[in-house]
């Protein structure tokens, strides 16, 4: 078998990159923030077939197929999950074994789903000290709305809360619910040390959560509250399973959207740079997870956009800052601008003085080509002494070579020539000393990994005394092969009286899963454990198998609070991730029920009239079904001749059913049924 974790890292990879793969097989051209093309799956002159790289899913409007990368290679190619997780992976460059877990394998699988966990505790834990707890109130929530002025909604958005002052708070209230100290201790979140001495790493602090680009939290950023010379100010999450601080980008997840959207993103350097860019309507920012850019973190932005425009302090520290990080986005062949604000001021503060469209239009207006920055910084620094202005254009053409795209270096040779007053040929032959030498290294470096991975592929073929027959596995019948229908299909297949509102159940379900309901009431919830309650409350059908499939999918994950839309688009079974993509990506008209409004609002801020309305449509319908019923059946126990108690029983039902239809029918608007 392959390894869940190898499965995850395919999905997430492909899905990424879902507008390259299916490029591969369909001619794209970008609309918006999508790409459109004509169906692969059915003949059509008029192109219906989207892509949305921001949500890793594809939607045919035409046949109404829908999926991500995975389930597309598998309809496309005619391949089970498991073959088409092999087909993609070596495109990434990540290895897929087919092999049985090793003990070790499996305890390492264990260790990191049990550090997630620890994890997802951690977040519900300290955000419900910041919200409820004495100390989060008084101390957390003013730092955050009155040192930082966040809002709420953006407080809630990041996910940010409180660790209590009381040293093993947490630590303790871990242990209690059955977290052990190794996890606990992988997961930065305590230290532990001789004769049961236990203490939190984050106590007396607000935090900040850095999450995957999936959105589940893999670490914690946490600012402390009490000035101490001994308390740095700003501690993080150690390396961990699943933390990899060099490979990770915060915001991402909540910027991932809008970059796509706007084919940029902003990269500053801290968290309440993001989030204070985010409130001020910038949300397309992000920021490193440490001092400086790594090659791992411009992997991940080149996943959503080739454009970068870095903002950094105007001073000499935040200056030099910006140099250090252009090459290596260059050499991955990306457009990149910087912009460096007023002295005085960061990104922070910035925004918090000025709003999304002032924002926008200052780095408009003061935004640098990266050639004319460095050239101009580096020559001021050279202050006219010969040697250092030599050493500054050999710097400059090493930055230039790594520039990917031949017309563009000989732009920016020229540009540089005028900015330094450089002879261009001159230029022209460093660079190309530049390239050649270049060149040469990128050979010798191919062939030596080259004669490596030979060499472990033959040493692997001479341990390895059994091996498994491909053509074998490759025939072997799949469970979730025979599982890939499209929604329509299915629904084609049954006579289904609740079609329209499962569907539209279903589509809140999906996208708004993790959405507040009733926030200013005494009972708030979210949208996803309101449906599961109504549902189970009044035994409402779900007939569609591929719905129930997938609410089914939700009941069983152990942890509700981190769902979010993605959850089910990352689904291992086809069935479920062609669904919820169909529901994510589907148009909808407006009911008579939202016609009502005059005003065009956001259908997430109607979602605590929406949803009730669109179940008590659910239970008016069921009792009709069963008031049509009783009818027949006392028609037939008339014909029968059958006693008065009998008939008596059956109209004293068929009441309680009329008056259940009568209260239902005021509860969705005094409708006449």
């Amino acid at each position: 078998m392959i390894d869940q974790q190898t499965i995850e890292t395919v999905k997430e990879t492909a899905n990424s990159n879902i507008v390259d793969i299916i490029g591969d097989f369909v001619s794209l051209s970008k609309r918006g923030a999508n790409h459109i093309g004509c169906c692969p799956f059915h003949n059509e002159k008029t192109p219906s077939f989207y892509v949305s790289k921001a949500k890793g899913i594809y939607k045919c409007f035409g046949c109404g197929k829908a999926g991500n990368a995975v389930t597309f290679v598998m309809e496309h190619e005619h391949l089970t999950f498991f073959e088409a997780i092999k087909y993609l992976g070596p495109r990434f460059g990540i290895q897929v074994k087919d092999e049985q877990l090793t003990p070790e394998q499996e305890q390492a699988v264990s260790l990191r789903e049990s550090v997630s966990a620890a994890l997802e505790f951690a977040r519900q834990t300290f955000i419900d000290n910041l919200w409820n707890s004495p100390e989060g109130i008084s101390v957390g929530l003013p730092y955050f709305r009155g040192e930082r002025g966040f809002r709420d909604d953006t407080i809630r958005k990041f996910e940010l809360g409180f660790s209590l002052s009381k040293r093993d708070a947490f630590t303790q209230l871990a242990l209690q619910h059955g977290y052990k100290e190794e996890f606990l201790k992988e997961a930065s979140l305590s230290i532990f040390g001789d004769n049961g001495y236990k203490v939190d790493k984050y106590f007396g602090r607000v935090m900040f959560p850095i999450h995957s680009i999936s959105g589940r939290v893999i670490g914690f950023g946490g600012r402390v509250m009490v000035k101490s010379d001994k308390a740095a100010k700003y501690i993080n999450s150690n390396e961990s399973v699943l933390y990899h601080k060099s490979d990770v980008v915060y915001g991402m997840f909540q910027a991932k959207s809008e970059i796509v959207r706007k084919d940029r993103c902003y990269l500053v350097e801290g968290y309440t740079d993001v989030i204070s860019m985010h409130q001020a309507g910038l949300t397309n920012t992000i920021a490193s997870c440490g001092t400086s850019l790594t090659t791992g973190q411009i992997h991940v932005i080149k996943k959503f956009t080739n454009n970068i425009t870095v903002l950094y302090d105007g001073d000499s520290a935040g200056i030099h800052a910006a140099v250090r990080g252009i090459d290596m986005v260059l050499a991955e062949g990306m457009n990149v601008k910087v912009l460096l604000l007023p002295d005085g001021e960061d990104p922070d503060s910035f925004a918090r003085t000025h709003n999304a469209d002032e924002y926008v239009a200052y780095i408009e207006a003061h935004q640098t080509d990266f050639i004319q920055f460095k050239a101009k910084l580096l020559l001021d620094d050279a202050k006219g002494d010969p040697t250092k202005t030599s050493e500054i254009i050999n710097d400059m053409v090493l930055t230039i070579s790594k520039v990917q795209d031949t017309i563009l270096r000989t732009i920016y040779v020229q540009e540089c020539s005028k900015i330094m007053n450089i002879d261009e040929a001159t230029l022209f032959d460093v660079l190309q000393k530049v390239l050649v030498d270049s060149a040469h290294k990128k050979f010798d470096d191919i062939e030596k990994r080259n004669i490596q991975q030979r060499n472990e592929e033959q040493a692997q073929r001479a341990a390895d005394s059994v091996n498994l027959n491909e053509q074998q596995m490759a025939q072997t019948p799949s469970a979730t092969a025979d599982l890939v229908h499209s929604y329509d299909e299915m629904l084609a297949k049954r006579a289904n009286p609740f079609l329209f509102e499962e569907r539209e159940l279903a589509r809140y379900f999906v996208n708004y899963i993790d959405h507040p309901l009733f926030a200013n009431s005494d009972s708030p919830t979210t949208v996803g454990e309101y449906i599961i309650q109504q549902l189970e409350k009044d035994g409402l059908p779900c007939i569609n198998p591929d719905i129930a499939q997938l609410i089914q999918a939700y009941i069983d994950a152990p942890d509700h609070s981190i769902i979010k839309p993605e959850f089910f688009v990352n689904q291992s079974d086809p069935a479920i991730c062609s669904l919820a993509a169909d529901l994510i990506g589907s148009k909808y008209k407006l009911s008579k029920y939202h016609q009502r409004f005059y005003t065009m609002v956001e259908e997430k801020d109607q979602l605590d009239e929406l949803i009730p309305h669109l179940l008590n449509e659910m239970r008016i319908k069921k009792v009709k079904q069963e008031i049509t019923r009783l009818k027949n059946e006392l028609a037939q126990a008339e014909q029968n001749g059958a006693s008065d108690d009998a008939k008596n029983d059956i109209l004293r039902q068929l009441m309680v059913y009329n008056e259940a239809k009568r209260l239902i029918a005021k509860a969705t608007g005094n409708r006449v049924f």
